[in-house]
């Protein structure tokens, strides 16, 4: 189930309640869909996957994508650990790439991770690529 499908952006502007995504304004295309069909008994372990695609109008989040992956989950209530998150490149050896994020720090109570990105696997793109068509 599609959950959201649009562009995404930001403005760059600090506000004193938040951290922002970055400090410079751009915009990506985002897709957030809810893992459905048949499962057999299994439970996905990650039920949601967020694809995002730079849309060449503004910064790259190639620096800030943590800061953008939490102001996403915080806006559609989505547990960060619990989502596939997917990079679309528009290089195509690039593909599909898988972030991954690793608690670095705890400052302030806020969590700070870096990311780890990946080639997704054959499966991932399988399941991608069905749940996004």
């Amino acid at each position: 189930m599609i959950l959201f499908d649009g562009e995404y952006s930001w403005e760059g502007r600090v506000d004193r309640q938040t951290r922002p995504i970055s400090w410079w304004a751009s915009t990506y295309h985002l897709k957030i869909v809810a893992l459905e069909g048949p499962t057999h008994g299994i439970s996905y372990l990650r039920p949601f996957i967020v694809s995002m695609q730079d849309t060449g109008q503004g910064a790259s989040v190639v620096n800030c994508l943590p800061e953008l992956a939490k102001h996403i989950c915080a806006e559609f209530g989505l547990d960060l650990h619990r989502v596939l998150w997917v990079e679309q490149m528009d290089d195509a050896e690039a593909g599909i790439q898988v972030a991954c994020f690793e608690p670095v720090a705890n400052v302030a109570g806020e969590a700070l991770y870096t990311t780890n990105r990946r080639p997704a696997t054959s499966a991932e793109v399988d399941l991608i690529r069905a749940q996004l068509a």
